[in-house]
């Protein structure tokens, strides 16, 4: 989603590609956005942080922004054991949007960061 708001054209095309299909995205990748766009603020106007901040709501609103609720924190949980117990670092985050997905019956996940998500068993993972 950083990749839509930085107008990368790989990640429109793709976006208008999908046009027709259910786009999901988490409450995880949402507060990761966030964090984002007020890590950039110490040095961006407020009209600029404002259009900013639209961008990312309209961005979000193409999609179903799925909660991080008690059957997504448990399976983020086992797959995090799972990854630990097997000696493969993963970042909480990542193990949370997965966990996410999983828990809401969504095997597809859409990123550039294949390395980690690779390393999580029950996802069909996928790049642009």
């Amino acid at each position: 989603m950083v990749d839509l708001l930085r107008k990368d054209d790989a990640a429109i095309s793709w976006l208008t590609s999908s046009e027709e299909q259910a786009l999901y995205t988490s409450e995880v990748n949402v507060f990761e956005l966030y964090t984002g766009l007020y890590r950039i603020s110490k040095n961006t106007s407020k009209s600029k942080m404002k259009k900013r901040a639209e961008e990312l709501e309209q961005v979000l609103t193409r999609m179903e922004v799925l909660p991080f609720e008690r059957e997504a924190a448990m399976e983020s949980a086992r797959l995090l054991a799972d990854v630990m117990n097997k000696g493969k670092p993963v970042g909480a985050r990542d193990v949370m949007i997965a966990g996410t997905t999983l828990a809401y019956g969504i095997r597809r996940l859409l990123t550039r960061n294949t390395k980690h998500f690779q390393q999580i068993s029950g996802l069909i993972i996928e790049s642009y």
